[in-house]
């Protein structure tokens, strides 16, 4: 005769079936580390859960778009600061190089600066996570064209140093006095005029000033402007002097003083005070000839190569290099577009109007973004480029009387270009994009603290306690134990064994 009802032994089986998934449930626990492998298994906590790992989610996307802008940055930040360090260099040299011509026709500064333009063209080529770093918005675009095209062009484009030859032709104009016509409408007068109104080139008249005794000279005026030297029967007294000055095609100025003398011949810069007064303007006018095409061959043949590397490098926008509405070149008066059939352009990336910082964008929270794009066009990038290329595209010669100054008027333009006075210079750019960088590194650092404490709160939610999780294992263990043992006995308990 059985003791044990059908309900006891239902219940008790039940029981022993609850609390082996129990123990199953334990186990899964201690392996797996987590208190359930579903989200239904976390109750009321499963909302917060998920919402903690879309946040984890996007947190770490923000981390992963500011780790591979902050690469970005840094790269551009290191080619720019080799771009400074050529400029500094090259400043540097412009303001002590001495003229002694090479082989080539060049100075050894020349020299270094053509493979200067080599390293810029590979340092603004710079090839990054699959796009161009200084070509804006137009990533997938090679920015800078090839040196030796800059320079020399092609077939049927123009380079550099075909710009630089036109311009010069276009200054000195068909006999080398600049544009300028000197000529005598009484024999007692000079009269200097620029040779034609609206005229985009040659040398430009400003101003006058003399302390000559009985000599008219008045300010320049008219279309085109003029002024007339007119010497009466009152002579100049030696030692005084007339000085005129010039506007030259890059900007700069160039004053031209004369003084009188008794001597004959004259010195340099000086005139011969005649028998009277038409000698003495006969002998101003020859001085000044002179004095005009030495100027024209130093500093208006180096203000005239500066001028047409702007011309060459200077567009965007919409624009293009400009070059000399000819042939003929001596005797054009304007510029016109150059156009990608017949000149060389050497930027081909984003040229558009705005702030180069903002051809590239990178979000990096909800609402916030960062900007951090460049272009090899920047002005100071682009200026020292331009300064480079003039060197190397320039040659000199030693039969050339005026080589010498020349070259010393086109180093002190370049030397003062790189100064960058009152300019943005290449490292503000550098001092720019390392702003940016340091902003990206505090907000990942705000990102990862804040991920951090997103991961901890969800692992308290989801993750098991191994020490409590044995202990209940341990606990059931013995529980289950006890009830099988429990279980045997009664299932042979009869009424006999029960009376024993």
């Amino acid at each position: 005769m059985q003791i044990s009802t059908l309900s006891f032994a239902t219940r008790f089986k039940s029981d022993i079936q609850r609390m082996t998934s129990q123990f199953e449930d334990l186990t899964r626990q201690l392996v797996s580390g987590k208190k359930t492998d579903r989200f239904s298994g976390l109750g009321t906590d499963r909302t917060l859960v998920l919402s903690l790992r879309a946040q984890v989610s996007q947190t770490s996307s923000f981390i992963s778009t500011i780790d591979r802008t902050e690469l970005r940055i840094k790269a551009m930040s290191d080619s720019l600061t080799r771009v400074d360090e050529m400029a500094n260099k090259s400043k540097t040299d412009s303001l002590q190089s001495s003229f002694e011509l090479l082989s080539s026709g060049q100075t050894q500064l020349q020299m270094v600066s053509g493979a200067n333009l080599d390293e810029l063209v590979s340092l603004l080529n710079l090839e990054l996570d699959d796009r161009y770093m200084f070509s804006g918005s137009a990533t997938q675009t090679k920015p800078v064209e090839l040196p030796d095209t800059i320079l020399n062009g092609t077939v049927t484009q123009a380079g550099l140093k075909q710009i630089i030859d036109e311009r010069l032709q276009a200054d000195l104009g068909a006999d080398g006095r600049g544009r300028l016509t000197v000529t005598q409408p009484n024999t007692n007068e000079v009269e200097i005029a620029e040779e034609a109104s609206p005229n985009a080139f040659g040398l430009k008249l400003t101003a006058t000033s003399s302390e000559l005794t009985g000599t008219t000279v008045p300010q320049p005026a008219g279309t085109p402007p003029s002024f007339t030297v007119s010497f009466s029967g009152t002579l100049p007294n030696p030692g005084e002097q007339i000085s005129m000055e010039f506007a030259l095609p890059d900007g700069s100025s160039e004053t031209m003083t004369l003084t009188a003398t008794s001597a004959d011949p004259p010195g340099e810069g000086e005139f011969t005070i005649g028998a009277d007064a038409d000698a003495t303007a006969a002998n101003f006018q020859a001085a000044f000839d002179t004095a005009l095409q030495e100027m024209n061959q130093t500093e208006l043949r180096a203000a005239s190569a500066v001028e047409a590397g702007n011309n060459f490098f200077d567009y965007g926008g919409g624009t293009a290099p400009q070059r000399v509405d000819g042939p003929p070149f001596d005797t054009a008066t304007g510029l016109v577009d150059g156009t990608e059939t017949n000149t060389v352009f050497w930027y081909k990336g984003d040229d558009s109007a705005g702030n180069p910082r903002d051809s590239a964008v990178a979000r990096i929270g909800d609402g916030q973004t960062v900007s951090y794009g460049a272009r090899a066009d920047e002005a100071p990038i682009r200026d020292v480029f331009k300064t480079q290329a003039i060197y190397a595209a320039m040659e000199y010669s030693e039969a050339d009387p005026n080589a010498s100054e020349s070259y010393a008027a086109l180093t002190k333009r370049i030397g003062s270009k790189l100064a960058f006075e009152n300019e943005p210079s290449v490292a503000s750019v550098v001092t720019e994009l390392g702003l940016t960088h340091h902003m990206l590194d505090n907000t990942k650092t705000r990102y990862e603290t804040s991920k951090s404490l997103s991961l901890g709160l969800t692992e308290d939610i989801e993750d098991a306690d191994p020490y409590e999780v044995g202990a209940k294992i341990g606990q059931l263990e013995t529980i289950i134990n006890a009830s099988y043992q429990v279980t045997a006995k009664m299932n042979q308990m009869t009424l006999l064994n029960y009376i024993r």
